[in-house]
Formats: structure tokens, C-alpha cells, sequence
């Protein structure tokens, strides 16, 4: 084997430092990968592969380096970028080179486009028994949460994250629902010594060992990939009894950030979206995900919203808010030492649409205390640092510090003093040239510059016999020869060392600006929440406005009062029929039937959605909506998941029933549509039947429940608390015609054939329906007179009386079961009697 070169020695130990990573080795204006890390990069870049001594190497431009980073990094891979640490110079074969940041997709601070808009979460996992310990940090923004959670809670919570990379202890496995990368780390990094360390004592955290010890783990990793975490705030505590609880199912049910449909573009999210700033989406989106249960809270925002919704100057703030940069994501850059000139420009950018906004809020037609607070915020924002930037940086400064001219003439006088010196020196190399070349009599005489040789005079070679005897030869080329002479030296000697000074200057200056802007990062921060918490109100004001939504109303009691209500995503994209809904005190339980097509989903999910609108602080689609606090939504609308994920149908909804049923409570909103379809009619009837009245008895809570299942509409004649409605239609010449309406009753009839009329069914295929129709309708209604002269069973699904299901049904008391008992019960049923 050749021994290696010097350079290959030097990539060899980092990459030995970083087995993990791919490594970007710095060499000279590309930054290259060799080995198996080259087959990758050439690989998933689609980059060309080349060779250098017999092994597999690929490379990109350093100017160019982030824009792939973030392409692998996207993939699921780690970079470790190796920098030339000294710059190239006369008698420097070999420079310094050391690994000055891993980049892995949980530590990401820079970001563009739709990736700056949402949350980019590392996430560190403790388990231990039955409690689990969690530490998630917004890298770029510094922004720092912890938790303590029980096993069953781990789902609700990993489901409002956006979660890229997972920290977790070697040997411990991380539930598959929880998203992200995988990195193992040792026991010993999940130590609260080192968030003590760093953040001394924090009280709100004692009670919370295990979230102490991995906040510990995302600080030591922190260190070893970005070698600094001054930039984090000091951890909050977070806890489910902030905000609704909302799992995953409801969350995709209701399509508050996904579509159900992957044709579809449309969700809640998008429909309120009219923030001007990537820190004011992510906070949108956080408040979507987390509607407020505190009352006061709620009407603080709706107060805003209000406030702004009636202000003439609603698109001019707007178009202030636009003109500020993402200041959480610059300053984290700042914090962590890896801010550019083109931050703070972008800074100095948002410091100057500062009055702007200040004058709107100052004149707003209503006053609220939350703008009232971000104001006097915005207002306590340090101009000291703006007028800093404002003297110091130049119109344009350059992306790289290290390429000169980013600070401003006027700023530093001796930086002016080298500057006016170098521009001196460059005018005496350009007589030099005129000089010389009327001397010499070359007429193509010119002096060049690169950065090997530094300044030259270059001829072409029918004139070298005119070159005078004091120039000494550099450099002979194909056609041309390159000299220089004493006084060319001297004067390029003087130039590159005022040009040194003066960039070493400027890079001290600029160090010193960025000193005073980490000095200010507390202020600066909460200016950034201020502006973010602006824009999203702003948002929530522009939706109002321009849907002409109306400011919800809670009162201290359990009543649903909606008045013209609209589902938000559907009226966006067609004529909407609004609907009333009006479930008082006593009400528990809403039966809504009615033929598919009709509008029952619509209906009922539009509920879920004005609810949940109204807890985050939005204006809903109705023209009245007077409600209660809950403190937690369920939708169960279809099992589509669950089925990518294996489970039947009929499994995936009894779990998803489980979950509701044992964690209702009587201030809860649960919305079912078409319960116990997964299995065979009787089986589901049973099951909806059971689930209905277990809701209404002894949770208590307000339900809407769909179904084709007419049959439980009987539960209004015998349960206290239920109400039906149905979703109107109207015949006509054969036809069925929707209209969209939800009122008081029973649908009389499922209409089933009928619509598959208007799916344009072959007419053969809908003759045989209706004939079959028509024979089964005469068998229910031989059945019922049977069932009322014999006084059997209230339920026309269970026959006969002596079956040993009924008789089994009889010696229950359903009261005294447990949602687990009765499912087992129901599953032991279904096997012994195969469904019939």
C-alpha cells in the first residue's frame, strides 16, 4: 500500500473523528469527499465521480456548499465540514485543517423556501418504567422546551412536533410513530449536570429528573456538532394542560396541516395563512396545533384579532411585516457564530421597517393588550444596534466577511486611512504601467494579478528582446512571459500590506458589531417573538376579513349555539350551504343521519373545526357561534392510517374508539362518522349502540354522530340527552336532489341506490339494487310486526329471543365495564358467532 501523502493523513484522522458523517474536506475553492463518502455523494447529489491516486473522490464549489448539505441532510445524512482553518501563502505546503461544525438534520440553521416555514425540531428521549423524559430544541432560533409525559401521552405530543433527528440512548428503542433521524448516544450524555451547567439552577425544573437528563443530552450534542450552545434559551416547561388535546387521528381527520387527499392543496392551515414572515408561520402553525383552554388567553387574542380586523391599514402592516427578516433563525446564526454580512443587512432591514409598525399598532382604531404588549416591545427594541448598522455596514456588503468591503466609508477613520492608501498604491501600479510601457516601447505591456505570483508585467514574446535588464522573469507561458522589477515590488509589497491591515480591520470591526448584537440577544429575541406574534394576528384579521368570519362567544356553560356555520376549506373551493346546530345544557348526544353526499361529514366536522378555530384564537365561519371551553377534541372519520399500518378496519376502529372512550371527560368534543362500518351490520349496529350511549351516560360530553345505522336514532325515545338530526334531501322525478341542509328529525331513507345513480352505476347493475332493495324492506317490516305482537327486544337486530348472544346481553351490566372489557367482549362475540 503507498504510504499517504501528508493531506490524505490529515482527511484520514477527521474523517476517523466522524465515522458517521460524510466529510467535506476543504480543498482550496471545493470543498471534496473521498472513499465510500465520495460513492454517496456522487450517488444522491446525481454529481460526476471522479478518481485521485486510484480512489473514488466527488466535490462541490464552496460557494455553493449549502445549497447540497441541505440536499443530504434532507436524505437523512450527517456533514462534517473540515475548513482550511490559515489562509494559502508563500512557504505554506500544508495547511491547517479541523472539523468546525457537523451538520446533521436535527441542528439545521440555515434554511429557505417552505423549510424556513416550518418547526425543525432535535428531539432527546428518556425512557425509564413507565414515564418518559423529552427535550426538543429549535436549533436555529435556540428556542428550548421540555417535558415529562406518561408512556400513552408520547404519541399526542411527538404528533404537534416537527421532529427531523431523535437523540436516544444506545440500546433503547424510540416508537416507530416518533418521525426523525436516530442517534445513539451514550448513557452518560443524558446527564442534567450539563443543562446546570450551563443554565444554573432552574427551579420550574426540579420536579422533572428525566427531562432534566435529556436536555442534559441535546446540550452535549450541541457541543460536539456545533461547538457552542450559548444560544439557547433556557428550557420551558411544557405540559398537556395548556392547550386542547388533539391526537394525531384528529389532527389528519380534520386536516388541520395535511390533506387527507394527496390531490387536495387545501387545509385549515393553508386557509389561514396570510403571515408575511417564516417565524410567523411557524407560530401559526404551533397555535393550530395547540388551541388555548384558558379562557382569558382566548379573548385576549380575539380581542387582537378584533382589534386589527377593523384597522384601514391591515395590508400595509402586512407589507412592513414582509420587509422583516426571520430574526428567531438570524439570531441563533449570531449566537452560535455563524452570521454573514447578508444577515446583517437583513437585520439592519428589519430595524428600518421597525417605525412603520409602531405607527399602525399606535393607530389602531380599538386598543387589545396583547398588541398593546407587542408594541411596547417593538418599541424597547435597542436602536442603539440599529444605529450601528447603519453606520458601520455598507449598502451591499459580501456574502463572505473575509472578501472585503462590508463596512462602510466614514465608519472607522483609519480603515479609510488604508483604503485611501490602497487606492493610492493601485494608481501608482497603473502609472507604473503607462510608464513602462511608453519606456519600453511594448505596446502590449500590462500588469496582472493572481494569487500565486501577485502583481506582473505580462508581454507577449516578439517583444522580450525590449524587456529592460533590472526585470527578473516569473513566469513563461505559451506565448506570453510574465517579469517584475524592483519598484513593481515594492509598490505590490505596499499594496498587499495595506489591503492585510485592512481587511484584519475590518474583520475585528465586524467581530466587535457582532459582540455588541450577542450583548442585545435577549431584547432582539423578544422583539422577534413580538413580530411573529403581530404577524399571526394580522393573519387571523386578514382570514376574518376576507371571509367574512365573526368573533366566537364562550360562555361558563356546556352549550353549543351555531348559527349559519361553514365549513373553512370547503367554502373555499364551492357554494356552501351554512348550517345551525344548536345543543343546549342538556343535550349530550346529536344522531345525525342521512344519505352519503348529503353533507354529514361536512356538517359534522365543521363543528370540530369552529371549536377548535375559536380555542386558538381566530374568528370562525359562522355568523354566530356561542360555545364552551373544551379541553379536548376527538374526531373518529376513518380508519385509512391504520390500514397502511396493517390493521383491519374494524381493529383500527375500536382502537381509535378506545382512546376516545378512556379519555373523554364531560367538557370534551367528540365527533364520529359511520362507527362501525369496519364489521358486519349487526355487530356494528351493537357497537355504535354501545359506544352512543357509553358517551352519553357516562362521559357526558357533547357528541355528533353520524351514521346510516336509523336504528340508533331510537336512542333520542329512550336516553335522556339525544337529539336527531338529518341531512335534507328532496325526490324529484326519480332523482334525489342534496340540499345541503342539516335539520331536526330522522332521514327516512338512505337513498343508497340513488346515489349510485349519480355515480352513473350500469342500469343493470342499479335495477338488481332496487329489486333486491325492495325485497329487503319487506323482510324489516315482517320482522318489526313480529317483533311488536311478541314484545321482543326494543333492538329489531338481535332474533331470536332465545339466541345466546341475547341471553349473554342480558346478564351484563355495562356500567361496570371497562372500554378495554367491552371491546375483548365484543371480539370474543364476533368469534364465536363469525359476525351473523
Amino acid at each position: 500500500m503507498a504510504e499517504l501523502t501528508p493531506m490524505m493523513r490529515q482527511y484520514h484522522e477527521a474523517k476517523a473523528r466522524y465515522p458517521d458523517a460524510i466529510l467535506f474536506f476543504h480543498l482550496g475553492d471545493f470543498y471534496e469527499t473521498f472513499f465510500e463518502d465520495a460513492e454517496i455523494v456522487a450517488r444522491e447529489l446525481e454529481i460526476a465521480l471522479t478518481q485521485r491516486d486510484g480512489h473514488p473522490m466527488a466535490g462541490v464549489p464552496v460557494r455553493k456548499a449549502d445549497v447540497y448539505i441541505q440536499r443530504l441532510l434532507k436524505k437523512g445524512f450527517k456533514v462534517a465540514l473540515c475548513d482550511q482553518l490559515e489562509r494559502p501563502g508563500p512557504g505554506k505546503k500544508l495547511l491547517k485543517r479541523g472539523v468546525v461544525r457537523v451538520l446533521t438534520p436535527g441542528t439545521v440553521l440555515e434554511e429557505e423556501g417552505l423549510e424556513a416555514e416550518t418547526d425543525a425540531f432535535l428531539l432527546a428521549f428518556l425512557r425509564e418504567g413507565g414515564c418518559i423524559g423529552l427535550a426538543w430544541c429549535e436549533v436555529a432560533s435556540g428556542e428550548f422546551w421540555v417535558a415529562e409525559i406518561r408512556e400513552d401521552e408520547l404519541e399526542q405530543v411527538i404528533s404537534r412536533l416537527g421532529i427531523r433527528e431523535v437523540l436516544m440512548p444506545q440500546g433503547i428503542e424510540v416508537p416507530s410513530f416518533v418521525p426523525g433521524v436516530r442517534t445513539e448516544l451514550p448513557l452518560s450524555a443524558f446527564s442534567e449536570r450539563f443543562l446546570w451547567e450551563r443554565f444554573g439552577s432552574l427551579p420550574l425544573l426540579k420536579e422533572k429528573p428525566l427531562a432534566s437528563r435529556a436536555a442534559g443530552a441535546v446540550l452535549t450534542y450541541l457541543r460536539e456538532t456545533l461547538h457552542s450552545v450559548e444560544h439557547l434559551t433556557p428550557p420551558k416547561p411544557w405540559g398537556l394542560v395548556d392547550s386542547i388535546e388533539l391526537d394525531f387521528f384528529t389532527q389528519r381527520g380534520l386536516e388541520l396541516t395535511e390533506p387527507l387527499r394527496p390531490e387536495s392543496k387545501i387545509t385549515l392551515f393553508s386557509v389561514l395563512d396570510h403571515t408575511k414572515t417564516p417565524m410567523g408561520k411557524r407560530l401559526l402553525r404551533r397555535w393550530l396545533l395547540h388551541p388555548l383552554r384558558d379562557r382569558g388567553a382566548i379573548e385576549e387574542r380575539l380581542e387582537a384579532v378584533e382589534a386589527l380586523a377593523g384597522s384601514w391599514e391591515l395590508e400595509e402592516l402586512g407589507e412592513a411585516l414582509r420587509s422583516t427578516c426571520d430574526l428567531p433563525r438570524l439570531l441563533g446564526r449570531i449566537g452560535v457564530g455563524r452570521a454573514s454580512p447578508l444577515d446583517l443587512a437583513l437585520l439592519r432591514r428589519t430595524f428600518r421597517a421597525l417605525p412603520r409598525i409602531v405607527e399602525i399598532l399606535r393607530n389602531l382604531p380599538r386598543r387589545a393588550s396583547l398588541l398593546e404588549a407587542d408594541l411596547s416591545t417593538v418599541e424597547e427594541a435597542p436602536l442603539d444596534i440599529a444605529d450601528e448598522l447603519e453606520r458601520f455596514l455598507a449598502d451591499s456588503p459580501p456574502p463572505n466577511p473575509e472578501d472585503g468591503g462590508l463596512v462602510r466609508e466614514g465608519y472607522s477613520p483609519q480603515l479609510d486611512a488604508l483604503r485611501k492608501k490602497a487606492a493610492e498604491l493601485r494608481g501608482a501600479i497603473a502609472s507604473l504601467e503607462r510608464r513602462e510601457r511608453e519606456r519600453t516601447g511594448i505596446p502590449t505591456l500590462r500588469v496582472s494579478y493572481n494569487q500565486v505570483l501577485g502583481y506582473f508585467f505580462e508581454l507577449t514574446k516578439p517583444h522580450l528582446p525590449k524587456v529592460p535588464a533590472e526585470w527578473r522573469r516569473r513566469q513563461t507561458l505559451k506565448g506570453v512571459e510574465r517579469f517584475t522589477s524592483p519598484e513593481l515590488e515594492s509598490l505590490a509589497d505596499e499594496l498587499a500590506q495595506a489591503e492585510a491591515r485592512a481587511k484584519e480591520l475590518e474583520l475585528s470591526l465586524y467581530e466587535r458589531v457582532l459582540e455588541r448584537i450577542r450583548g442585545e440577544l435577549p431584547r432582539l429575541r423578544r422583539l422577534g417573538e413580538a413580530l411573529a406574534e403581530v404577524d399571526v394576528l394580522r393573519s387571523l384579521a386578514a382570514a376574518a376579513q376576507k371571509y367574512g368570519w365573526q368573533r366566537p362567544r364562550f360562555t361558563g356553560s356546556p352549550r353549543i349555539i351555531i348559527r349559519e356555520g361553514r365549513h373553512p376549506m370547503v367554502e373555499r373551493i364551492c357554494d356552501f350551504v351554512p348550517n345551525d346546530l344548536a345543543m343546549d345544557e342538556k343535550i349530550k348526544l346529536a344522531v345525525v343521519t342521512g344519505p352519503n353526499m348529503a353533507g354529514k361529514s361536512v356538517f359534522l366536522r365543521q363543528v370540530a373545526l369552529i371549536a377548535l378555530l375559536a380555542q386558538m384564537g381566530s374568528f370562525v365561519p359562522a355568523k354566530e357561534a356561542e360555545l364552551p371551553i373544551f379541553d379536548k377534541i376527538y374526531t373518529r372519520v376513518g380508519a385509512t392510517d391504520a390500514l397502511s399500518g396493517g390493521l383491519s378496519t374494524f381493529m383500527a376502529e375500536m382502537r381509535e374508539a378506545a382512546t376516545i372512550l378512556a379519555g373523554a371527560t364531560e367538557r370534551s368534543l367528540v365527533i364520529l362518522d359511520e362507527l362501525g362500518r369496519g364489521t358486519s351490520t349487526y355487530d356494528g349496529m351493537a357497537l355504535a349502540w354501545a359506544i352512543a350511549r357509553y358517551l352519553v351516560e357516562r362521559v357526558g360530553c357533547k357528541t355528533l354522530f353520524a351514521t346510516h345505522y336509523r336504528e340508533l336514532t331510537r336512542l333520542a325515545e329512550e336516553i335522556p340527552g339525544v337529539v336527531n338530526l338529518h341531512a335534507a334531501v328532496r325526490e324529484w322525478k326519480g332523482e334525489v336532489i342534496f340540499l345541503h341542509r342539516v335539520i331536526p328529525g330522522v332521514s327516512e331513507r338512505s337513498y343508497g341506490v340513488q346515489v349510485a345513480r349519480l355515480a352513473e352505476l350500469p342500469e343493470d347493475v342499479l335495477r338488481e339494487a332496487e329489486r333486491m332493495l325492495e325485497h329487503l324492506e319487506r323482510e324489516e317490516k315482517k320482522a318489526r310486526s313480529r317483533q311488536k305482537k311478541g314484545h321482543q327486544l326494543a333492538l329489531p337486530f338481535y332474533t331470536p329471543e332465545s339466541h345466546p348472544l341475547v341471553e349473554e346481553l342480558r346478564k351484563l351490566s355495562p356500567e361496570r365495564l371497562t372500554p378495554l372489557e367491552a371491546l375483548e367482549l365484543l371480539f370474543r362475540w364476533k368469534e364465536r358467532w363469525g359476525g351473523r
